[in-house]
This record gives structure tokens, sequence and C-alpha cells, in this order.
């Protein structure tokens, strides 16, 4: 059985927060240039989410709330800039954001950064001044491929930038924990690659966009090890396990009709499926996986939806798959981005 959860509406860049199951938060966190929009994936666990309004201008300023809920694909909780959040309960769970960014003449932002950080221990939370200027979709998706391009070089840890005091002046540092993303075993498969990437916890990671599109979907799926193959006839997918269970697998066939399987369990690691590649997911128990797609630029017809390109068939029919052919061209990143957005504008207006 499987469900996917597509994008909501709003600007479409999709990133993904992983949680070790000891993970916890020792410190609040608050945005100055970006409003959080986030979907939490689970085994039905509670979590609590706790916010401090810190923004100067708000008639609510320094007031604070606690909300207690059961992690859902269903819903979207938005945390506006401003807000210091923290979160207890994430062990395990599986954070999808779609910010919403902002910029401004702030002497609180710093682009490269805009989280500031304090202690829960704290005696009192900061105020800070919040940027006013929503950013065009375009500067998000640039934004985003800087964020790519700046992972697939440096994997380190997120930093914490802390509000100090020094000879009177108000200042920030930064500070990078030591964490280092463990080396993993090579895999030898030629549709596995390292995806993009920054560590935050010795076990978590957000993992940032890996196609021009900066957008995608969460597969949630519960495995089994006899369900049918799947190819997408007109375009790609990239597959990056997220969350859930370790025991899983995708099988491949090849163009020789030859069977290999790459092992799931490590979100640093993304599976390519080229069109008309026949594939199937199998192992125990429940996984959420990134599912990032490239649409072949070819001229469409009613008979095939966009996106919606998948023919199954029975493992004893299945046959060779097809080689990816030099001739095939995708659609660019910005045009597959507005389709995804257009789609989700209409889910929105549907319910559906």
């Amino acid at each position: 059985m499987a469900r996917i959860i597509r994008i909501t509406n709003g600007p479409g860049i999709t990133d993904y927060v992983t949680h070790e199951k000891d993970f916890a938060y020792s410190t609040f966190g608050i945005h100055v240039g970006q409003d959080d929009r986030l979907t939490f994936f689970g085994d039905g666990q509670r979590i609590s989410v706790h916010l401090i309004d810190c923004r100067e201008d708000s008639p609510q300023l320094g007031d604070e709330i606690t909300i207690n809920m059961t992690v859902s694909p269903d819903r979207v909780l938005i945390i506006p800039k401003g807000v210091a959040h923290t979160l207890d309960g994430l062990g395990g769970v599986v954070t999808r954001d779609e910010p919403v960014w902002y910029a401004d003449q702030n002497p609180d932002w710093e682009p490269d950064n805009d989280l500031i950080s304090f202690l829960r221990t704290a005696p009192t939370a900061p105020v800070v001044q919040t940027n006013r200027h929503e950013l065009p979709v375009s500067a998000h998706m640039l934004l985003s491929r800087m964020s790519q391009r700046t992972n697939q070089q440096v994997r380190g840890a997120y930093a914490a930038r802390f509000r100090v005091s020094i000879g009177g002046k108000k200042t920030y540092a930064t500070i990078r924990p030591n964490w280092r993303a463990a080396e993993s075993e090579p895999n030898e498969h030629a549709m596995t690659g390292r995806n993009n990437f920054v560590l935050t916890g010795p076990e978590s990671f957000t993992v940032v966009p890996s196609t021009d599109s900066c957008t995608s979907d969460v597969l949630e799926m519960e495995l089994s090890s006899d369900g049918p193959f799947v190819r997408h006839e007109y375009s790609s997918r990239r597959l990056t396990w997220l969350g859930g269970s370790t025991d899983a697998q995708i099988e491949i066939v090849d163009a020789d009709g030859c069977h290999t399987t790459v092992q799931l369990g490590d979100p640093t690691i993304g599976a390519r499926i080229p069109p008309g590649t026949w594939y199937r997911l199998t192992g125990n128990g429940r996984i959420w996986l990134r599912s990032e797609m490239e649409l072949l630029d070819l001229p469409y017809g009613p008979e095939h939806q966009l996106g919606r390109d998948a023919t199954t068939a029975a493992p004893s029919e299945v046959g060779p798959s097809r080689l990816e052919q030099e001739s095939d061209r995708y659609l660019p990143g910005a045009t597959l981005h507005a389709l995804a957005r257009m789609e989700a504008k209409a889910i929105s207006l549907t319910h559906r």
C-alpha cells in the first residue's frame, strides 16, 4: 500500500529533516526571515511544540504557548517569522519544511543563516526585528539552488547563531558543532549517488533538494516482498529513504533483464530511476521516501497525465528495462516547479 503526499500551496521549496530516536533540542530557534511550514511523518508519535512570540512589534510579544499534537501528513504547522520554537518528541519523526522566505534591511538578519538560537534554560527570550518583504518564487528557487551547491561541497553540521554582547555592543556569534557524517559503505550501483545534506544532530540530517525543480513529494508505504513492479514511461524518479523501516530495498531491472537491489536506510544516499526502468520496493514495515521527479520534454496528450505515467506488472510479466537515451530531454526545473505549484493549488481548491 502506498500513499503520495503532494506539496502544499506555497513557494514549493521542500527540505526534509530526519531525527534519530534519542533526538532532543537544547535550544529555541527564531527565524527572522522565514516562515516555517512543517508537516510531520511518523508512527503516531505525540510531539510538543513550544512557541514564544519574540516579534518586537507584536501585541502578543512575550506570550508563550505549547501545542501538543500527533504527527500527521494531513496537516501543516505554520510558525511565523519571529516566533521562537522548539519541539519535544521528535525521535524517529521526519519533518518536511516548505518555507516562505523574506528579505529586508535588518540588523538581526543574516542571509546565510537567519536562525537565532538561545538556550531553553535562558531566563528571557530575545526580542527581534523580522523581515517584511516576501521573496518571489524565483528568489526561493535561487536560494534553494545555492543551498544545493553549498551542500555538494560541505556536508558539515548546521551552525547555531547566538546573540552576544561584546564591549556593550550587540552582535552575533556562530557556533558549529563538530558532528561529522559517518562514512557509509561504498555503493557500486550506477543509479545511486550522494544527496545534498547538512547535519542537524550526530545522526540527524537536513536533506535539501537534488534537482533543479527544488520540489518533491513524500511517498509513504507499507513494504512487502511480493508487490508488483513499476515503471514510469515519461519521467525519472530520485528516491531517498527518510525514515521508517531499515529493512527496505529497491529491486531494479536493467536493459538486459538482470535484477539488482539497492539497500535503503540512509538519507544521505538517493537512487535515480530513469524513464522506462522497472523497479519495486521490497521489505517489511512502513517507510517514508522523498520522491523527486524529472519530466521528459514530450508532447503530452490527454491519455497520459503529467506525473502520472506509471504502469505496473507482476514479477512474471516484467521484461528488460529500456536504456536511457542520449536524446532524452527533460523539462527545465523552473517549468516542472511551476507545474507542481499549479497542481498544489488545484488540490487546495478541490480538497482532493
